[in-house]
């Protein structure tokens, strides 16, 4: 069963054209691999290991939003919401 986060992450990445709403550590894992501006650094790496073990259903899905929280403030990613 694929869980929502209870709010989504909305952000705008230099790579794709519009803004990306994240509801999701699958979509977070997606966007984190496919379009991130950065693909190193503390934050990054965790969230995209958290995400992606909560995908495989091997990490709890929830406190991998902080996760993906703490990559958008490492890259400097713009944050809507």
């Amino acid at each position: 069963m694929i869980e929502n986060w209870n709010e989504c992450v909305i952000i705008q990445l230099p790579k794709l054209d519009g803004v990306q709403i994240v509801w999701t550590p699958g979509r977070a894992a997606t966007v984190l691999s496919g379009s991130w501006p950065v693909d190193h650094g503390v934050g990054y790496s965790d969230a995209l290991s958290k995400c992606t073990d909560a995908m495989l259903g091997t990490y709890p899905w929830e406190p991998t939003r902080d996760a993906f929280l703490e990559a958008i403030a490492d890259a400097s990613v713009t944050k809507l919401h």
